[in-house]
């Protein structure tokens, strides 16, 4: 059988009695970690779960993940994913490719940005589309996320921007380094989606004791230090007053 485990936001010990159940039961224990950025050591996750635990690379989940699926139909696997276990598309094909395989699947859910943001304020369901910020390189500079923001606004919803991850590479983009992006496809696009004050709201370590939330103005916010990641950026849409109540409620406590 395999597992897939949600880990929250934290470390260890945000995992459900169900999912700490699941791991001390498993033949072996598995961290895919580079859709998301666990807030401890590894080291300090195995103390917590009382297990091993064995990172698995891009590579070992997207094309060599045979051996483990193989494993899990005859052993107990289990497969630890920081957030919630469907957060990232790599484990929707790794469900789909275990279930392909004939390999029974249990999943144990957890919470992720997407349903932790609620804690910002705004109404969960007035978000529209959520849009991906990836870092640019020569010969990519995708602005479609632009897009989504232009297309929510209209319709008077919020956005909430994922920034980039590449835990591979050490690379995590910070709020700063997403709006820069933010207003360079704007200056392509000219959409008149954004501009250098609009109200955005910077986002770090959603979950932890030293999260940050901050509400201003771009040019404002671009300017903060939002510490270590991860990172994420929030544009608001048409507001109502329970919801300007809380923005003004962390603009105060900054």
């Amino acid at each position: 059988m395999l597992t897939l485990i949600g880990l929250g936001l934290r470390d260890g010990n945000d995992i459900t009695l169900r999912g700490l159940d699941a791991v001390k039961r498993a033949a072996a224990v598995y961290i895919e970690g580079y859709t998301s950025l666990l807030q401890c050591s590894h080291q300090t996750l195995e103390a917590q779960l009382g297990r091993d635990v064995v990172k698995l690379t891009r590579d070992d989940v997207e094309t060599g993940i045979d051996a483990v699926l193989t494993r899990a139909k005859t052993e107990d696997i289990a497969i630890l994913v920081v957030g919630d276990v469907f957060g990232a598309t790599t484990h929707t094909d790794l469900y789909l490719r275990a279930a392909q395989a004939g390999v029974h699947i249990e999943v144990v859910h957890n919470a992720s940005v997407m349903n932790a943001i609620g804690i910002v304020g705004l109404e969960l369901y007035r978000y529209g589309k959520t849009v991906s910020v990836p870092y640019w390189s020569p010969g990519f500079e995708p602005t479609s996320y632009l897009d989504g923001i232009r297309d929510n606004k209209a319709l008077g919803l919020h956005t909430l921007c994922l920034l980039d991850i590449k835990a591979d590479e050490g690379r995590f983009m910070s709020v700063s380094e997403g709006l820069a992006l933010l207003l360079a496809a704007e200056e392509r696009k000219r959409y008149g989606a954004l501009a250098h004050d609009a109200l955005v709201i910077g986002v770090a370590r959603i979950g932890c004791a030293d999260m940050i939330i901050q509400p201003g103005p771009l040019s404002d916010v671009a300017n903060m230090d939002f510490g270590a990641p991860p990172h994420c950026i929030i544009i608001p849409g048409r507001l109502h007053q329970v919801e300007e109540d809380m923005l003004a409620h962390w603009m105060k406590t900054k």
